[in-house]
């Protein structure tokens, strides 16, 4: 445990704490040496004079240094690389640079993590003095909807996109283990910590195909038939429908990426208009000798959606301070 903060200390006390060989000397316990770690202990010299007092509050604590940027922490994991043990009770230091960004590559997983297994009275130091940053979320697109030819008149619109459903960040910080008398973690130094940004999302329907004209069927003969749909988000409005044969022919809906076309028509009759484009209105139908062919129905409007923005502290939030 750490050295007193005031108070009469002794020699024996400090090698009692950092050990050390006897008979014991001062140049045993310059910081940064063998036997004192200096980023746990910033007040020790590491060189020149040294008193007893600098000792005040000193602890024998594993130091881990990131001094380059890294994603996916694990303060576990990275003391077993150096030959520490979480169940062996010594303090454990995380001091990052200035400049340097602990991020991570998923907003599955957290940019630093404890992990597990810590036994219980461990405790860990954070000195942020660069950043802790969540995974953004990603960007996603929603479907649009498909507009329909109108009957005796204009196309009808197509149908606005579905929100793009843009994914959440990722969080920043997690503390992992559950036990709440097993671990404690005390930000020092706080820096910059932030959980990644949500994504953003965009949808858009198509406009609708041009509606058959005004007017109406004869015994041999209808007015042009109804436009092609527009396609789904992102594709373009459907062609002009026309009259072919007895009945109307409707043009077919409009696919992922573009809209369908209209049926093949007879000379008298105008064809319907084609489907507007992403936010505009559609063509005016054909001329004919009779009737003219409705217009298409306008794009629809886009609709966005942004994920939430990941956590900064999760798990055991209640044993970080």
């Amino acid at each position: 445990m750490p050295l007193q903060t005031s108070g009469q200390i002794s020699l024996s006390d400090i090698a009692a704490e950092f050990g050390g060989t006897a008979p014991h000397s001062m140049s045993e316990y310059y910081g940064g040496g063998a036997n004192v770690p200096a980023g746990a202990n910033p007040g020790i010299a590491t060189s020149g004079a040294i008193n007893m007092n600098s000792f005040y509050g000193g602890v024998a604590a594993a130091v881990l240094n990131i001094t380059s940027n890294v994603n996916n922490y694990d303060i576990g994991a990275a003391l077993a690389a150096v030959g520490g043990s979480k169940t062996d009770g010594v303090p454990v230091i995380v001091s990052i640079s200035s400049g340097v960004t602990v991020g991570s590559t998923s907003t599955a997983t957290p940019a630093m993590l404890t992990g597990t297994g810590w036994s219980a009275g461990a405790s860990i130091t954070i000195i942020n003095n660069g950043s802790i940053l969540g995974a953004a979320g990603s960007y996603g697109n929603g479907v649009g909807g498909n507009g329909g030819g109108g009957n005796g008149g204009s196309g009808a619109p197509g149908g606005n996109g579905a929100p793009g459903g843009g994914l959440p960040g990722g969080p920043c910080f997690e503390h992992s283990q559950t036990a709440d008398t097993s671990l404690s973690v005390i930000f020092d130094t706080v820096g910059t910590r932030a959980g990644g940004a949500g994504g953003t999302g965009y949808g858009t329907g198509s406009g609708g195909g041009g509606g058959q004209g005004a007017g109406s069927c004869g015994p041999y003969f209808c007015i042009g038939g109804g436009g092609g749909g527009g396609g789904a988000g992102y594709g373009s409005g459907g062609s002009g429908g026309s009259y072919s044969g007895p009945v109307n022919g409707d043009g077919s809906p409009g696919g992922a990426t573009s809209g369908g076309g209209g049926g093949s028509a007879q000379s008298h009759y105008g064809a319907g208009g084609s489907g507007g484009g992403i936010g505009s209105s559609g063509s005016s139908g054909g001329n004919a000798l009779y009737w003219v062919g409705g217009s298409g129905g306008a794009g629809a409007g886009s609709q966005t959606s942004t994920g939430a923005s990941g956590a900064t502290l999760t798990g055991n939030t209640a044993q970080i301070s």
